[in-house]
């Protein structure tokens, strides 16, 4: 699941910097300085959505990453409790941009889940999860505060750690953001990315700043 088509990035941008910034709004902090964690206390306190913490056994263990279930009119995340925490922090903005954008559209008693391999997902799921992807990543590190944190450390590692988000994750938010806001090819977002990585920032800066 690396790349999505436009219509679906841009709709899961929308959703989640305009999420972003209702949180930003309710706990008058500016939008540079909102995380996961702004977000997910935002969603419980507002949305009265409960986070749950789940140890799965041995087979669900290598298979679940997170889950929203949709149970008599409540809404419900469950997360893989033996995630490192950059997983479950990504897993946390996975499920709620499931609440937001799909749990409405869908009947009583349903579930959406974060599978560990793409092959547990059926093919009409693909749309959804890609879209839940991208909304996560945002929703980690959301424009306004991707601007800001490139601009104050100097080093992706420490991007990185502001956000909470592992490499993997920023990786993949840095490259879509050069493909679809930027319009780079996907090949030269990547290597532009991966040269700032490893600490040759010069044309991935003039790229993401133009």
């Amino acid at each position: 699941m690396d790349y999505v088509d436009a219509g679906l990035y841009f709709e899961a941008s929308d959703i989640a910097n305009e999420l972003c910034h209702e949180a930003a709004a309710y706990l008058s902090k500016p939008i540079e300085r909102i995380n996961c964690f702004d977000v997910k206390l935002y969603v419980e306190e507002i949305e009265e959505v409960e986070f749950i913490e789940v140890t799965f056994k041995k087979h669900l263990r290598k298979m679940m990453l997170g889950s929203t279930s949709k149970i008599a009119g409540e809404t419900f995340i469950s997360i893989n409790a033996e995630l490192m925490l950059e997983r479950k922090n990504f897993t946390c903005m996975h499920e709620v941009i499931h609440y937001y954008r799909d749990i409405p559209y869908e009947k009583e008693n349903h579930t959406f889940s974060d599978m560990i391999e793409e092959n547990g997902y059926l093919p009409e799921d693909y749309p959804k999860e890609y879209r839940a992807n991208v909304g996560a990543g945002i929703l980690m590190a959301n424009d306004e505060a991707l601007q800001y944190a490139l601009t104050k450390f100097d080093n992706f590692g420490k991007v990185a750690n502001y956000f909470f988000i592992s490499k993997a994750a920023l990786f993949n938010r840095l490259r879509d953001y050069l493909v679809y806001i930027q319009n780079c090819s996907p090949s030269y977002a990547a290597s532009l990315v991966t040269k700032y990585k490893y600490g040759q920032s010069k044309d991935f800066f003039q790229a993401f700043f133009k």
